[in-house]
């Protein structure tokens, strides 16, 4: 099926809640010649497109794809369910964003794959998109689908609908894979997979076989030709061989992380026993202080964010970490740029990174405890005593944070009740702690289960049982709930009991999946969405006893479903790691001790380096007290149509970080720009006169300010005009009497009789129609001046008014027009005019 034309397109937004999710406009996103492009890869992520649009992964490849003049990547995630019944009620196939181009002509569909409950969410995917869910079944015109990301490292579950599965450093594996597809277009898919599997870190799952014992247990797992290797992890030696996106696609609405995210490194070398990134993001390597700050400083002038996050697996352990806050903070400290690191290992939050990040807004502070006890911890390979958590609070306290996050695990081997007790004990200390009279406002723990996870020093150990794990939570909660200082947050059991059992399960799964796809399963990582009794039903129908997989210890001898993917440590290293797990001895950090000997050779592992002064001052920008106000106005028409205010509000402020206007800002603890924009429009009505008002600690010349605006906004808004006006100007909601509209029906309706309606309206004095269902009344008549009605254009033009009175709804108008015929026959809203008091 071809690309879907405006038309439709436009129909299927009008139907949906979150209409912009699916534009594909936002700022820094490609569109590409099709006629230039040679190959093609479908980026998807299986999630809503406000989860996707989080993961950095995802974005970096968009970024170097892109980046190559005959390559084209264009991105996809799970619609929500209103879309995906919209596109079937269209007869049409999932699509890009970009390009609305089905899936299924892509050259490639690349997912990534972020964990274990999405793997429903990739069969209705590839459904969606007309797309064979079993790899044996699509012919040569079918796409290649190929799996990467975090989630690859035992694949075995969803091998039977995968291509290929992408092992290691996604950077260069990409487009290796796009280069080779495109090489092999005309021999056929057979030959294709062939070749594939030829480059080192790619694994194609269909030339592999599995042998299993009369138990149950794997017997062996083999290629099915001589010439065909055990598929290894690939990595790049320096991450300065990767090419960082500066030019970053910057999403509408509001995702869950909504902040610019630089990579600082790849990779960690604490050697945490339950950790999977631990082990498969090795060896540890590390961007300069001097590359980081470059990549901020660039990526900012292109995208207009205004919050900073330093992206690591331990952000505590960069090496120049305290240089490299300090670097940042000198430059932007008097940007309004807020600076965050993800959740941190106690002992390396010094007084240092306290301070620098004290200078930034102080949102909430997330310490990763893990487990209640020390001896606990030290069977995990968690180097962090009580004291030292302590300690870290005080100097937090000391810096002005009042909001402090805790984060745990249940269920963790070795385990006593005793362990569950101290974390609420650890807690309480916390929140009875006092620093110059100065206390945690809250403090919220989180608890999550453990999921015994492949090439981890516990992949030999069962997970808890669900009736073991609620137990153990009820009774952490009994003990928190008296406080109401403290806050209570837990992963649910039983998707942690799914997660085990595909973590660690091999190819016989992939027959529950399709069972569990079949009643309805998707977007299971939703709580709201989560059905725990079809996947009963699903395992039932299979035959398959989840607990085989899932709490099942497995022998040391036993040969794993993930044997055959080599990451470079070894089988002899992880038990050894599970021994003085079971002992609570530690294991040093080799990056500042001796070689453990973990199989990843000890030449390509991290090396302490030099680096010159970080800091990267420049001339301090002088704020005056100086005010200038402007009047603008703008379009929203189009696409643009679909945002909702608080989207274009978020775009618009973006849009003037971007162009560095001279930007006002608020006082106190979170400044924001000084923008007021007139009375929403609902989604979906278009505007020909829309204003806000801004702030500016400095004149501007008003054309060229907004032409350079206009180059920064999505289609569809466009500034027109910008005229100076008093600081002590009255409001644009407070100023506005009236505004013209011209709404347009379809063409079901009998022109004649609409007009004869339209008369009717206009000679009545009083139209009274409910606002919702079960709510108050309004007249419309009084609201709205005579209506003229074109037959030509099936138009209703109209002035309404808004000072001091509800504005009256499209749905609204219609219904008072029509009485009791149906109402939803609008096809298109403008407003044309905006009418002020003065």
């Amino acid at each position: 099926m071809s690309r879907i034309g405006k038309e439709r397109f436009g129909r299927i937004l009008e139907s949906v809640r979150r209409p912009s999710s699916y534009l594909g406009t936002e700022l820094n996103s490609s569109h590409k010649d099709p006629s230039k492009v040679k190959a093609s890869i479908a980026l998807v992520f299986p999630d809503l497109y406000e989860i996707g649009m989080s993961h950095l992964g995802l974005k970096i490849l968009y970024g170097i794809i892109n980046a190559e003049p005959d390559l084209s990547a264009e991105r996809a995630f799970a619609p929500d369910e209103d879309f995906a019944e919209a596109i079937r009620k269209e007869g049409a196939e999932l699509m890009s964003l970009e390009s609305k181009k089905p899936l299924k002509e892509f050259d490639v569909v690349g997912f990534t794959i972020p964990y274990e409950l999405s793997y429903t969410t990739i069969l209705w995917i590839l459904d969606l998109a007309n797309i064979p869910l079993r790899s044996d079944e699509r012919g040569d015109d079918a796409p290649i689908v190929v799996g990467g990301g975090a989630g690859v490292y035992n694949p075995e579950p969803i091998t039977a609908f995968f291509d290929v599965f992408a092992l290691g450093d996604g950077e260069e594996l990409t487009l290796l894979i796009l280069r080779e597809v495109l090489r092999s277009k005309n021999e056929g898919r057979k030959i294709t997979l062939e070749r594939l599997a030829k480059i080192p870190g790619l694994y194609v799952p269909s030339l592999f076989d599995v042998e299993y014992k009369p138990g149950g247990e794997i017997a062996k797992i083999f290629p099915v030709y001589d010439w065909i290797e055990n598929p290894s992890r690939v990595t790049l030696p320096d991450l300065a061989d990767s090419t960082f996106p500066v030019k970053m696609v910057v999403p509408f609405g509001k995702p869950v992380q909504d902040r610019l995210n630089v990579e600082i490194d790849r990779g960690c070398t604490q050697g945490c026993r339950f950790c999977q990134a631990g082990s498969t993001y090795r060896p540890a390597r590390e961007r300069s202080p001097e590359e980081v700050i470059r990549i901020f400083g660039e990526a900012l002038k292109n995208t207009g964010y205004s919050d900073i996050s330093l992206t690591s697996l331990s952000a505590g352990d960069y090496s120049k970490i305290t240089e490299l806050l300090a670097g940042l903070m000198d430059r932007y400290e008097d940007e309004r740029i807020s600076v965050s690191l993800p959740s941190m290992r106690p002992a390396s939050v010094t007084g240092e990174i306290v301070e620098q990040l004290g200078k930034s807004r102080r949102s909430g502070f997330t310490i990763a405890v893990e487990a209640g006890t020390t001896r606990l911890r030290n069977a995990l390979n968690k180097k962090v005593t009580d004291e030292e958590i302590i300690d870290t609070a005080r100097r937090l306290l000391l810096a002005g944070w009042r909001s402090l996050k805790l984060y745990f695990m249940i269920g963790l081997p070795t385990e006593t009740g005793q362990d569950i007790e101290a974390i609420y004990d650890l807690a309480l200390r916390l929140d009875k702690l006092k620093v110059e009279k100065r206390r945690f406002g809250a403090i919220t723990i989180s608890v999550s289960n453990f999921v015994p996870k492949a090439h981890t020093a516990f992949q030999w150990t069962g997970q808890d049982t669900i009736e073991n794990l609620r137990a153990k939570k009820e009774k952490l909660f009994e003990m928190i709930r008296p406080n109401k200082r403290l806050k209570f947050k837990w992963s649910d059991a039983q998707a942690s009991h799914l997660e085990a059992v595909f973590a660690r399960g091999d190819r016989r799964l992939g027959s529950v999946l399709e069972q569990a796809y079949k009643m309805g399963r998707r977007l299971d990582a939703w709580t709201e969405r989560f059905d725990f009794g079809q996947w009963v039903q699903a395992f039932a129908k299979a035959g398959i006893d989840p607990s085989f997989y899932a709490n099942r210890d497995f022998g040391d001898d036993e040969t794993l479903p993930w044997e055959h993917i080599q990451t470079g440590l070894t089988k002899k290293y992880f038990l050894g790691e599970l021994a003085l797990a079971r002992k609570g001895v530690l294991t040093a950090d080799c990056k500042l001790g001796k070689c453990l000997t973990c199989g990843i050779d000890p030449k390509t592992c991290f090396k302490p380096y030099e680096s010159p002064q970080a800091r990267a001052t420049p001339e301090k920008k002088r704020h005056t007290k100086e005010r200038f106000k402007l009047r603008l106005s703008f379009r929203k028409v189009e696409n643009a149509r679909f945002f909702s205010q608080l989207e274009v509000q978020s775009i618009f402020q973006r849009a003037l970080r971007v162009v560095n206007a001279p930007l006002a800002y608020s006082q106190g603890f979170s400044p924001h720009p000084k923008i007021s924009f007139g009375p929403a429009l609902p989604v979906g009505v278009e505007s020909e006169d829309e204003m806000l008002d801004l702030q500016l600690t400095r004149r501007v010349e008003p054309e060229p300010f907004i032409e350079n605006i206009n180059r920064a906004l999505p289609g569809g808004f466009q500034f027109i005009t910008a005229r100076a006006i008093p600081l002590n100007e009255k409001s644009i909601s407070s100023s506005i009497k009236s505004a013209d509209f011209a709404l347009t029906v379809d063409e079901s309706l009998d022109p004649d009789s609409l007009f004869s309606a339209v008369t009717v309206f206009n000679n009545n004095q009083s139209v009274v129609v409910q606002r919702e269902p079960g709510g108050k009344n309004i007249d419309v008549r009084l609201l709205v001046n005579k209506i003229v009605f074109d037959k030509q254009t099936r138009a209703l033009k109209y002035k309404t008014s808004i000072a001091d009175k509800p504005a009256v709804r499209p749905n609204e108008l219609m219904a008072a027009i029509l009485k009791d015929r149906e109402s939803s026959v609008v096809r298109s809203v403008r407003k044309l005019k905006t009418h002020m008091k003065h």
